[in-house]
């Protein structure tokens, strides 16, 4: 992983499995620019240098660097986020990048973007599409990596964009630290609430992330202000570079005192626990971590049938589906804005389902699991 974090969603999955799998007593080792927030004790950490910035110079050098390094080494797994390393024996992948740009070339036309950050863009997602390619496609005489995407929809779209040829292919999803995102007291709830200027009877929707455009939060702002409650409150934890074209479109809406821009959150699990509902009109994603975060806290997902959502929601049970429409998001969210008990009994059965299949400890097990049987299958059949 280029850099480990627990703010990006796909480096807050390499760090909380890499921490489990060094307490189960295996040797880790982690290729990364950066190591953030990851405890070290049981993992050594080979620093990556190289280009930061553009992003597809931060791409390139670390893909060249550790492609090279990793020759070296003799490692029973070399497991990748993605085409970081053509190295790997082990994929997860938590997108495909000619299905992601369909979407972004569609975003791009509606986003007021510099013409460098339009190429930039551009040239990182065409130079990632080859690493992937080169990864992905099987070759004669070259032994397949075993992939591991997080959704039913990327397994899909992996099968759509390549010819993998017998490769294993197993899913596992993301997951969410259940102690930090849980349901929160109600004195914990009011004092957060006052802290935002919220009162205790607001019902408010959440929206997390950052790339809004793509993320629909156009449609949960829209959607909102057909809504004419006073009561019912939009709050968006996250940032864009066009933020202020999303607050214009709030005023717009008739809706500009009621959406909240509450940046980037560190408090984000006392957020969502404080909140009563999960917006999340996304157009694209591999399997959302704030959806399943938003869960555990025991809140109801509203989303359209994409990518992970479509595995997670039970449509009057953990949620509801809605489509990329602002009328239809609204005249679903009537029927949950009028009834608390519903709302909260819909959260309760969200929380359950994370903890039966949605833990990090079980996805831990789980890539345990796919290691031993991609190792059992290299070795010869005894005769």
């Amino acid at each position: 992983m280029i850099n480990c974090n627990r703010r990006d969603g796909s480096a807050r999955a390499v760090n909380e499995v890499a921490e489990r799998l060094a307490k189960r007593g295996h040797s880790v080792h982690l290729f990364a620019r950066k190591a953030e927030d990851l405890d070290l004790s049981e993992i050594r950490w080979h620093r990556v240098p190289g280009l930061t910035w553009p992003e597809v110079a931060d791409f390139g050098s670390y893909h060249i660097l550790t492609n090279q390094w990793l020759k070296r080494h003799d490692f029973d797994i070399v497991h990748s986020i993605g085409c970081n390393t053509l190295a790997a024996n082990v994929v997860t992948i938590q997108n495909i990048q000619p299905a992601k740009m369909e979407i972004l070339k569609w975003q791009a036309e509606r986003e007021k973007i510099s013409p460098a950050r339009r190429f930039t863009r551009w040239l990182y997602l065409r130079t990632t599409s080859n690493a992937e390619r080169k990864l992905y496609t099987a070759r004669a005489g070259h032994r397949s990596p075993m992939f591991l995407p997080v959704s039913r929809g990327v397994s899909a779209e992996l099968h759509k964009y390549y010819r993998i040829g017998d490769a294993p292919v197993r899913i596992i999803p993301n997951a969410a630290d259940t102690t930090l995102f849980r349901p929160i007291t109600p004195e914990e709830r009011r004092c957060w609430r006052a802290a935002q200027g919220l009162k205790d009877d607001d019902i408010v929707s959440i929206f997390s992330g950052g790339e809004w455009g793509r993320k629909g939060l156009d449609l949960a702002i829209e959607a909102i202000g057909k809504i004419k409650r006073a009561e019912v409150k939009l709050f968006v934890a996250g940032d864009d570079p066009d933020r202020e074209r999303f607050k214009a479109l709030a005023v717009a809406s008739g809706a500009g005192d009621r959406v909240i821009f509450g940046g980037f959150r560190s408090d984000i699990a006392t957020a969502m626990a404080a909140s009563d509902l999960f917006l999340f009109p996304s157009h694209y994603e591999a399997f959302s971590l704030a959806s399943i975060e938003a869960a555990a806290c025991g809140l109801p997902i509203i989303a359209p049938r994409i990518n992970g959502t479509e595995d997670f929601i039970q449509p009057g049970i953990t949620g509801e589906f809605v489509e990329h429409d602002p009328a239809h998001i609204a005249a679903t969210l009537e029927p949950l804005l009028a009834n608390a008990e519903t709302r909260r009994a819909m959260g309760v059965k969200a929380r359950q389902l994370v903890e039966e299949n949605y833990t990090w400890d079980r996805i831990t097990t789980l890539t345990e699991e796919a290691y031993i049987d991609h190792l059992s299958a290299q070795k010869p059949q005894a005769t």
